[in-house]
């Protein structure tokens, strides 16, 4: 009966490595035939992603004034750290566009002390997002279905004028996809009694919006 030794132990892990490998069509690495890494979540024919500041929309008071900022930055991080996608700064040198509209920001406060101050509040933004392919202005954060079939005649309707084939077809309709933004609720909450404020659930909320930005984008099952 053989001995399994520590040397055995390690060569026969390697050999089902190996085992496991082979199979991968793709330079991705994979075991078993489940792909690793980001590659497997992400569309990889899409190389950079450009993404400008967010606009806000909305009504800013102190404590927002240059939230949009936070926002794209958190954005920006997201992308760089989740996905194998490279954020440039130049749209002509991108595959894709990231635009983002800031459209609500409300603070609601859950809870009270028995001094009527605030004990548990968070803070809720909204944010319009759009992803476009700006190679050929594909909307790939709300792609648009195909229209079913209209429905044929119905008993009244006149009859189809017959087909003349010296009369010139008309051109095809050019049907640009229209923007159709996705809207992305995300809220971050605070206790005051533990130290914390509205500036740390406007950062949580940041963060929260540009983890969802980047699910958005990955690829459909």
């Amino acid at each position: 009966m053989p001995k399994f030794t520590r040397r055995r132990l390690f060569r026969l892990a390697a050999t089902g490595s190996l085992v496991g490998l082979v199979g991968c069509q793709s330079w991705a690495p994979c075991i078993f035939g489940y792909k690793l890494g980001a590659g497997a979540l992400y569309d990889t024919n899409i190389e950079t992603v450009y993404v400008p500041v967010f606009n806000n929309r909305a009504f800013q008071t102190t404590p927002y004034r240059g939230f949009e900022v936070d926002v794209t930055q958190a954005v920006v991080r997201e992308i760089g750290a989740k996905t194998p996608y490279r954020v440039v700064s130049d749209p002509d040198r991108a595959d894709t566009e990231l635009l983002g509209n800031i459209v609500l920001i409300q603070k609601n406060i859950l809870n009270r002390t028995q001094q009527n101050t605030v004990r548990d509040g968070e803070v809720v933004v909204s944010v319009d997002v759009v992803w476009r392919d700006l190679r050929d202005g594909t909307i790939l954060s709300a792609p648009r279905k195909p229209r079913p079939p209209g429905p044929g005649l119905q008993p009244g309707d006149p009859p189809p004028v017959p087909f003349d084939p010296s009369v010139p077809l008309p051109p095809a309709p050019c049907e640009v996809p229209q923007p159709v933004p996705t809207r992305i609720v995300a809220g971050g909450r605070y206790v005051q009694e533990l130290g914390e404020t509205n500036a740390s659930a406007s950062k949580r909320a940041a963060d929260q919006i540009a983890v969802q930005i980047v699910s958005m984008m990955e690829k459909k099952w």
